[in-house]
C-alpha cells in the first residue's frame, strides 16, 4: 500500500510579512516588560548594596564614640567630624586608603552608587548622621545603682550616660536618564528619593572596669581619663575604706609586725605589704592602658 504526504502549500510573501510583523509585536510587548523589570533588579541590587553600607556606617559612629577617652566625661564625637569619616571609610573606593583625617570625598566613585543612566544614585552630602548621642540606660536596675551611687560616692559608676545611640540616613537621588529626565518606564519609582536608614544602640561599658584611667603602676592617668580609674570606683564599697584615718594606723601597725622575720615567715607571710582596703581589680584589655 503506497501512502503520499501531502505538502504544505508554499507561503506567499505576503504570509511571511504577517509573521514577522507578528514577531516584532511580541517581542517588543515583551521588552516593555523584561527591560523595567531588569532594571528594576539592578536598581534594588545598588539599593541592599547601599542598605549594608549603612549598617556599617552607624556600627562605625557608634563604635567611634565607645572608644573615646571623652565619653567618659559625656561627650561623644563631633557629628560633623564623624560623618566626614563614614563618607571616607563606608562609601569611598574600596582601593582607597583609610585615613583618620581628611575630607569627605567629592563624589562616591563606587559603581554600586551610579545609575545605569551614569548619574549619581547618592551623593556625600545626601549621607547624614541624624542622630548621635549618648544617655543613662532606662532600666529600673540602672537606677538602682545610680541612687546607690550617690549615696556612697559620685564615682559609682563614672559614666551614667553609657548608653550610645547612632541613626544613619542615606536619601538617594531620582532615577533620572543621562539628560535629566525622568525614565518614566520605571514608573512611580523615578520621582521617589528613597530614605534609607539604620540604627544602633550600643551599651558603652558604663562601669569602666575596662576603662584606661590607670598607668601600669596603679596610678591614676589624669586628664580626662582620671574618673575611668577602676580602683577609685571600687574602692568606695569596700567597707574598710570607711575607717577613714584609723585605716592608717592598722596598716602601719600591721608593716611594723610584718618587719619582724619569725611574724613574717611563720605566721603571716607578706604582713610587711599588707593594706588595707587594697583593692587590686583586674583591668582588661590591656591595650586600652594608659602608657
Amino acid at each position: 500500500m503506497n501512502y503520499r504526504t501531502k505538502s504544505a502549500p508554499p507561503q506567499t510573501g505576503s504570509n511571511r510579512h504577517k509573521q514577522r510583523g507578528q514577531s516584532l509585536v511580541e517581542m517588543a510587548i515583551s521588552l516593555t516588560v523584561l527591560v523595567p523589570l531588569a532594571m528594576g533588579v539592578m536598581l534594588l541590587g545598588q539599593f541592599i548594596h547601599i542598605k549594608l553600607q549603612t549598617q556599617n556606617a552607624v556600627r562605625e559612629a557608634a563604635w567611634a564614640a565607645t572608644v573615646d577617652p571623652a565619653l567618659a566625661t559625656a561627650v561623644i564625637p563631633s557629628k560633623t567630624t564623624e560623618e566626614t569619616q563614614l563618607r571616607q571609610h563606608q562609601f569611598a573606593d574600596a582601593d582607597s586608603a583609610l585615613l583618620s583625617g581628611g575630607s569627605a570625598p567629592a563624589g562616591f566613585p563606587d559603581p554600586m552608587l551610579t545609575t545605569f543612566a551614569g548619574r549619581p544614585l547618592l551623593n556625600p552630602s545626601d549621607l547624614t548622621l541624624k542622630v548621635y548621642q549618648q544617655q543613662a540606660s532606662p532600666s529600673y536596675l540602672d537606677q538602682a545603682i545610680s541612687m546607690l551611687g550617690n549615696a556612697l560616692s559620685d564615682t559609682l559608676p563614672p559614666n551614667r550616660q553609657g548608653l550610645v545611640t547612632a541613626e544613619v540616613h542615606a536619601n538617594t537621588q531620582k532615577i533620572l536618564s543621562t539628560d535629566g529626565s525622568p525614565l518614566q518606564f520605571l514608573g512611580g519609582l523615578v520621582n521617589k528619593r528613597m530614605d534609607i536608614s539604620a540604627k544602633t544602640v550600643l551599651l558603652a561599658d558604663t562601669w569602666d572596669a575596662a576603662g584606661g584611667g590607670e598607668t601600669l603602676n596603679g596610678q591614676s592617668a589624669g586628664g580626662a581619663y582620671a574618673n575611668r580609674t577602676v580602683r577609685a570606683v571600687i574602692q568606695p564599697m569596700v567597707p574598710s575604706t570607711w575607717l577613714g584615718s584609723l585605716s592608717s594606723v592598722i596598716n602601719g601597725a600591721a608593716k611594723l609586725l610584718g618587719s619582724i622575720p619569725l611574724i613574717n615567715d611563720l605566721l603571716t607571710p607578706n604582713m610587711d605589704h599588707f593594706e588595707m582596703g587594697r583593692t587590686a581589680p583586674d583591668v582588661v584589655p590591656v591595650d586600652k592602658l594608659v602608657k
